[in-house]
């Protein structure tokens, strides 16, 4: 697997590299990591903590926009990239290591004649070598699946050393998870320290920013709406429930800028989770159909980037209570706009469970329609 993984890189640089004038602002990108995990566990039979330092190495390639398409105008020529990460952790014989392929954009907050600042977004794809098993790997309960969903939010500082390479120093948050597909599914959650440099292929493109151009002249408050569906598994290790899931998402939005939108929102669920958390012997056929309809409410923001969003909503729920047993919600993920209105998505929903911690529900698989002009 992990060959496949190398392979699956390589041949997407290979791709980028052949591209019309991909050495204008592109480098070659290499990062040492060094982090600290927060398990979903302790250990089973001595309750020892399974938290602990890890480390690893990124390499990748790493590109600043050129100005052709509206978007890069408008975020000032940001960065983008493309990283093969390996993380290397604590307990080995139980978590293994992790391998991540992820799409990646800087947003520049500040920038100074050889240096900026960005916040930096990348979301893709991971594979963990170590799973939970019931007879040889019962304290692994951050993933049951070999292959998951991977995110990484980090501020990341890069500063000019040469006319061809710059300093990269990035702290952040990398959370693996794989949706509540398959349990368990505590995930991982690591905060971690980046430092490398870039190598540019032609040199180091800190002349070639610009101003961001974010005001826009439409500002009417719109409609957003998508019909989404998941699939969770959920239960003990002596008995797993699996079923469907369905949401109608309504928003109305307001835009600030050309890039930023708020508002309110109400979400529909047609979903069971609630009213089977902490009942580990019910089954899901047991479950009456109106005990699956619930409803919330809450806050909606949404970032645009070209012909991407990146949503970031916190809900909570006012129907049905005599059901419901976490009453509050984030969700986060990626919206992808084909054509100027219709959308497709996929989000990571979450609730706040009884230890306040963030708890895995499910991930939504949405189609979508936006009124925005």
């Amino acid at each position: 697997m992990r060959k496949i993984i190398y392979c699956i890189f390589l041949l997407f640089v290979s791709q980028i590299l052949l591209a019309q004038n991909v050495f204008d602002n592109a480098a070659i990108s290499f990062n040492m990591l060094g982090g600290f995990s927060f398990a979903p566990n302790k250990v089973e039979k001595t309750g020892a903590s399974l938290d602990g330092i890890v480390n690893g190495f990124e390499i990748g390639v790493t590109k600043q926009v050129n100005g052709t398409k509206e978007w890069h105008n408008t975020w000032g020529k940001p960065r983008i990239g493309l990283h093969l990460q390996s993380i290397f952790m604590n307990k080995p014989d139980t978590f293994g290591y992790h391998i991540s392929l992820l799409p990646s954009v800087e947003l520049r907050f500040f920038k100074w004649r050889n240096a900026e600042f960005s916040g930096k977004v990348a979301i893709g794809a991971a594979y963990a070598s170590k799973g939970f098993d019931r007879q040889t790997n019962f304290d692994n309960r951050a993933v049951g699946s070999p292959i998951n969903f991977a995110l990484e939010v980090a501020g990341i500082y890069h500063h000019k050393i040469t006319s061809k390479v710059d300093l990269n120093l990035e702290l952040g948050y990398y959370h693996l998870s794989n949706g509540s597909f398959k349990m368990p599914n505590g995930g991982y959650n690591i905060y971690y320290t980046k430092l490398g440099v870039n190598y540019f292929f032609n040199q180091t493109p800190y002349n070639k920013r610009t101003a961001h151009h974010l005001i826009s002249d439409h500002k009417n408050i719109y409609y957003s709406g998508y019909l989404a569906f998941a699939y969770r598994e959920q239960g003990t290790f002596d008995y797993q429930r699996q079923y469907p899931v369905f949401t109608l998402h309504n928003a109305l939005m307001k835009p600030l800028n050309k890039v930023y939108s708020l508002g309110i929102g109400l979400d529909l669920f047609y979903d069971a989770t609630q009213a089977l958390l902490y009942k580990e012997k019910l089954l899901y056929s047991n479950i009456k159909e109106s005990n699956k309809y619930l409803a919330a409410l809450g806050f909606c923001n949404e970032l645009r980037i070209g012909k991407l969003g990146l949503p970031l909503e916190a809900y909570r729920y006012f129907y049905d209570l005599d059901i419901v047993k976490q009453a509050t919600y984030i969700r986060f993920g990626l919206s992808y706009y084909p054509v100027k209105r219709f959308f497709m998505g996929c989000y990571f929903k979450g609730s706040i469970n009884r230890y306040n911690t963030l708890e895995s529900d499910f991930m939504e698989f949405a189609f979508g329609y936006s009124m925005r002009k």
